[in-house]
């Protein structure tokens, strides 16, 4: 099984505001691992938007602009060779929040491409934040950034770069496998979030059966 970590930049239909239906992704980024949670394949690339162009407080948080995609595949090229690079081995797909994958989901049908390769990725999802909430006993949003720095892992290169973040997520969820340091981990968020209270359950207790990675509350959604 390969276990691919994604980050999707989208741009937003300013008259839609924050609506999944009035985004489109300018950038896929994913990275895959193997069985041995060893990175073994990387995938970026820039998407040219259809309907919308891409706001000036977009292109600041991403870097992307309107220039860098002129010349970029429309989504059903990109959608199609980023499924050419997942392939057709048994694969789990991850991400922090479900941001990602109500993008997906939504712009793929809207544009007539939900089709079986796209939602066997979506039948594999995990929210790879969930369990941070549930392991705090926390409703609000934990951000990534800060996931990593209770951590003690720095956040490599730029936020908001689909790569980037897909690495640094990565990071989190290799950690992830090596269970002593992952509990040590998140008993250190615990005590800024609930310094009162231990851990109630197990890790265990939130992975999907046949895993050893929780299912996955969402970051502070910002749609990018």
């Amino acid at each position: 099984m390969f276990h691919i970590i994604v980050d999707f930049e989208m741009a937003r239909d300013a008259r839609k505001g924050r609506e999944h239906q009035g985004s489109e992704i300018i950038q896929f980024g994913a990275v895959k691992l193997n069985d041995s949670y060893e990175t073994v394949s990387e995938f970026s690339l820039y998407v040219k938007p259809e309907n919308i162009r891409i706001e000036e407080d977009i292109a600041t948080l991403t870097g992307i602009t309107n220039e860098m995609v002129a010349d970029a595949p429309a989504y059903a090229e990109a959608l199609g060779r980023f499924l050419d690079w997942v392939g057709e081995e048994e694969t789990r797909v991850y991400s922090w929040s479900l941001t990602d994958y109500h993008q997906l989901h939504h712009e793929s049908e809207r544009k007539g491409l939900l089709d079986e390769r796209v939602q066997r990725l979506l039948d594999s999802w995990v929210d790879f934040q969930e369990v941070f909430g549930k392991e705090l006993g926390i409703s609000h949003s934990l951000k990534l950034e800060y996931a990593l720095k209770a951590a003690n892992i720095d956040f490599e290169g730029k936020a908001h770069d689909g790569l980037t973040d897909a690495r640094n997520t990565a990071h989190l969820f290799v950690l992830s496998k090596d269970r002593a340091q992952f509990e040590k981990a998140i008993a250190v968020i615990a005590e800024m979030f609930r310094p009162k209270k231990g851990l109630s359950t197990s890790l265990g207790a939130f992975f999907p059966a046949g895993l050893h990675l929780p299912a996955g509350p969402e970051d502070e959604d910002t749609g990018v």
